[in-house]
């Protein structure tokens, strides 16, 4: 009996153990939970704000970075511009400051190493530096040819002026020769002449009575006339028509006078040696023949110039 009173007093204990580690799993459980409803409050309502706060920085510090560089290209398309075709010669910097900008706009648009992109921007600063100075150097080697143009082109107007200047002194002074060196006819006079069978004759104004028509006429000395032959033309118009008298048709009683070709009346070829030569020049009527009346031009030539014309008149 007491036996068995120990036994029943032994089992009640035992439970009471056994119930012990289930307890301990529920408090750890519990304050497990308390745990991670703690971190989601503090996450929910401290945490956000910050990783919100920290984007706005980081697209914010990309936005300054994105318009630091669009102000560099900016002015490096200016400074092509204000330098126009001379820009042309530096297109491999050109090409190069264009590389190195977009692949800072890479870095940018992936949000890369705020550092990093700033290292990029402040090597692409000195690159577009290098270009200005580089730019600068040649507008200024170029005003510089151009200066030197200017004045090459200055100095070959001055002697191509004092060229002409000279070529005109030449060209007057080679007229004046030219004008110098020149035939002057004096006292060129022509009338009828009536010619007597023993070979005399005597001026008259008489038509009828004319059988000759004389022209004189004196040639000037001049020392700048090269001396030898001379051939001296006279050309007699007659009354109304201006028919000139001649000896024949075709180019036998002709010459060429400043490209044209023209018959003349008479000839007579003076042996000149730079002095004063009377001329006398005759031409006879056929024996059938007859003057008209009216006024008479009679016209002198060289076979270069025009020496001078006179009238007459027949009744």
């Amino acid at each position: 009996m007491e036996t068995t009173s120990s036994m029943n007093y032994s089992g009640p204990s035992q439970n009471a153990n056994q119930e012990n580690p289930l307890k301990k799993w529920v408090i750890i459980l519990g304050v497990l939970a308390g745990v991670f409803l703690c971190t989601t409050i503090y996450f929910a309502r401290f945490a956000k704000p910050t990783i919100n706060k920290e984007y706005v920085q980081v697209e914010t510090k990309n936005a300054e970075l994105q318009d630091e560089l669009n102000a560099l290209l900016a002015e490096h398309e200016r400074i092509k511009e204000q330098y126009g075709d001379l820009s042309d010669q530096l297109s491999e910097k050109d090409s190069i400051i264009m590389a190195n900008a977009a692949e800072i706009e890479k870095l940018i648009n992936s949000q890369a190493d705020y550092n990093r992109i700033k290292k990029q921007l402040a090597r692409l600063q000195n690159i577009s530096q290098e270009y200005v100075k580089e730019m600068d150097k040649l507008y200024q080697e170029n005003q510089a040819l151009r200066d030197e143009n200017q004045q090459v082109r200055a100095s070959l107007e001055q002697e191509k002026e004092v060229t002409r200047n000279m070529q005109k002194t030449n060209d007057d002074l080679s007229q004046k020769i030219s004008n110098a060196a020149t035939f002057k006819a004096y006292n060129i006079k022509s009338a009828g002449y009536l010619v007597r069978n023993k070979g005399t004759e005597e001026p008259t104004e008489k038509a009828n009575k004319v059988k000759r028509i004389k022209t004189t006429l004196m040639l000037g000395e001049n020392s700048l006339i090269e001396p030898g032959p001379v051939n001296v033309y006279c050309r007699i118009a007659i009354p109304e028509t201006g028919k000139v008298l001649t000896m024949g048709s075709g180019d036998t009683y002709s010459f060429v006078h400043n490209g044209q070709r023209m018959q003349y009346s008479c000839k007579t070829v003076v042996n000149y040696h730079n002095k004063a030569e009377n001329i006398t020049m005759n031409w006879d009527l056929m024996s059938d023949d007859k003057a008209i009346k009216g006024q008479y031009s009679v016209q002198v030539y060289t076979d270069d110039q025009f020496l001078g014309e006179c009238f007459f008149t027949l009744r």
